[in-house]
Protein backbone atom coordinates (compact mmCIF):
# COMPACT_ATOMS: atom_id res chain seq x y z
CA UNK A 1 0.00 0.00 0.00
CA UNK A 2 1.81 2.95 -0.92
CA UNK A 3 -0.62 5.33 1.12
CA UNK A 4 -2.99 6.76 -1.43
CA UNK A 5 -5.46 4.49 -0.50
CA UNK A 6 -5.03 4.86 3.58
CA UNK A 7 -7.11 7.85 4.85
CA UNK A 8 -7.01 9.50 8.07
CA UNK A 9 -9.62 10.93 10.30
CA UNK A 10 -8.47 12.78 13.23
CA UNK A 11 -10.37 13.84 16.61
CA UNK A 12 -12.25 10.58 16.54
CA UNK A 13 -13.37 9.51 19.75
CA UNK A 14 -14.45 5.92 21.32
CA UNK A 15 -17.94 5.80 22.27
CA UNK A 16 -17.78 1.57 23.11
CA UNK A 17 -15.66 -1.09 22.58
CA UNK A 18 -16.54 -5.02 22.43
CA UNK A 19 -13.95 -7.82 20.88
CA UNK A 20 -16.19 -7.22 17.62
CA UNK A 21 -16.40 -3.66 16.70
CA UNK A 22 -15.34 0.37 17.82
CA UNK A 23 -18.02 2.53 18.39
CA UNK A 24 -16.42 5.78 17.04
CA UNK A 25 -18.03 9.05 16.10
CA UNK A 26 -15.99 10.20 13.13
CA UNK A 27 -16.90 13.49 11.15
CA UNK A 28 -20.20 13.62 13.08
CA UNK A 29 -21.59 9.40 11.96
CA UNK A 30 -21.25 7.10 14.42
CA UNK A 31 -19.51 3.85 12.81
CA UNK A 32 -18.88 0.41 13.99
CA UNK A 33 -15.76 -0.34 13.05
CA UNK A 34 -13.93 -4.12 13.28
CA UNK A 35 -10.37 -3.41 14.61
CA UNK A 36 -9.13 -5.59 11.75
CA UNK A 37 -9.88 -2.75 9.93
CA UNK A 38 -7.36 0.09 12.20
CA UNK A 39 -4.44 0.82 10.12
CA UNK A 40 -1.11 1.58 11.24
CA UNK A 41 -0.74 4.96 12.14
CA UNK A 42 -4.43 4.49 14.09
CA UNK A 43 -3.82 6.10 17.38
CA UNK A 44 -7.52 4.98 19.13
CA UNK A 45 -7.86 1.60 20.90
CA UNK A 46 -10.68 1.84 23.54
CA UNK A 47 -13.34 3.26 25.13
CA UNK A 48 -12.71 7.34 25.87
CA UNK A 49 -9.96 7.47 23.64
CA UNK A 50 -9.77 10.41 21.02
CA UNK A 51 -7.07 10.66 18.41
CA UNK A 52 -6.94 9.21 14.55
CA UNK A 53 -8.25 6.82 12.72
CA UNK A 54 -6.69 5.39 9.84
CA UNK A 55 -8.54 3.33 7.25
CA UNK A 56 -8.11 2.16 3.57
CA UNK A 57 -10.05 4.31 1.20
CA UNK A 58 -12.66 1.16 0.46
CA UNK A 59 -13.54 0.64 4.34
CA UNK A 60 -13.90 4.66 4.40
CA UNK A 61 -16.22 4.55 1.40
CA UNK A 62 -18.12 1.65 2.72
CA UNK A 63 -18.70 3.34 6.16
CA UNK A 64 -19.49 6.31 4.02
CA UNK A 65 -17.32 8.90 5.65
CA UNK A 66 -15.61 9.80 2.07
Amino acid sequence: MDGSDRIEFTNVEVLARNPHVLVCRVAGKLVSIPPEKLLPGTTIRQQGDVGTLVLTREVAEAFDLV
